[in-house]
């Protein structure tokens, strides 16, 4: 049996609309309480750091933060759904590795903001990809994706801002 389950393709493989919904559901809950503890986050990290633009930019993430969870919001009224509390272990724990190797005893502000910029541009690659993720799931169940489009383009957005912060500092 094994030996016959890797010989297929993906487009081998049919997974059912059940499944494709739940699965949908999981990653719209991962990335829902995910930004929620993220909001949390954003200001620890905005207090630690010392970069005027970067203060400014992490607020900018703390708003798209807000409206991208209200958009969420409206995407489970519109498929008639409401959140379902789920595991973030993985989003919390780098969360956790960033505030502490931003505080870590000995690093310069200097330090403190790279690592800050580094652990941001991280965040918001996973979020890229969980919208990505979502955005393919929807269109396979049949739901519009395009309620999705607005938050991953901040997602994109913050990544870019990030960089360009990062590229700066460091050159």
């Amino acid at each position: 049996m094994t030996d016959q389950l890797s010989a297929l393709q993906p487009k081998d493989m049919q997974i059912d609309d059940k499944l494709l919904k739940k699965t949908f559901l999981e990653h719209l809950n991962y990335i829902y309480y995910g930004k929620q503890h993220l909001l949390h986050f954003f200001d620890e990290v905005k207090s630690i750091a010392r970069l005027n633009v970067l203060k400014q930019a992490i607020q900018e993430v703390i708003d798209d933060t807000v409206s991208q969870i209200g958009q969420l919001d409206d995407i489970y009224k519109a498929i008639n759904e409401t959140p379902a509390k789920t595991n973030t272990l993985g989003i919390k724990a780098l969360t956790l590795e960033a505030y502490l190797s931003a505080i870590k005893a000995g690093k310069t502000p200097l330090e403190k903001d790279v690592f800050i910029l580094f652990y941001l541009q991280q965040i918001e690659g996973i979020e890229i990809t969980y919208f990505k993720v979502l955005k393919n799931l929807a269109k396979a169940i049949g739901y519009s994706s395009s309620f999705l489009d607005q938050p991953f383009d901040l997602a994109v957005e913050n990544k870019i801002l990030f960089e360009e912060i990062y590229k700066d500092y460091i050159s």
